[in-house]
């Protein structure tokens, strides 16, 4: 009996870590760890201002994994794709490319 049991804790563990690992793997690091209630976001009019401000042009907001992800202009003409936090507008992934 302690073989078996010993055998389905073992399973249960490598299944675990089969599915951490697909799961981190998967991550493309654009999360925070306590996403903050809907209530407390920064609106997506206040975030296009405050972008608009700093002289980006806003091509579109989405919301994904609890941030704000933007795809953007750079002033200096670079597309930019960047994770925001949805609190404080600050980035916290971004990327820039070439279209």
């Amino acid at each position: 009996m302690k073989t078996l049991t010993l055998a389905a804790t073992a399973t249960a563990i490598i299944a675990g870590l089969a599915i951490t690992g697909a799961r981190a793997s998967d991550d493309d690091g654009a999360r925070i760890k306590n996403t903050p209630p809907r209530a407390e976001w920064m609106s997506l009019a206040d975030l296009a201002q405050r972008l608009e401000a700093q002289g980006y042009v806003v091509h579109e907001i989405e919301t994904d994994d609890g941030l704000y992800e933007v795809e953007m202009t750079d002033p200096q003409g670079l597309h930019v794709e960047a994770y925001l936090h949805p609190v404080t507008g600050e980035p916290v992934r971004r990327r820039g490319y070439d279209d």
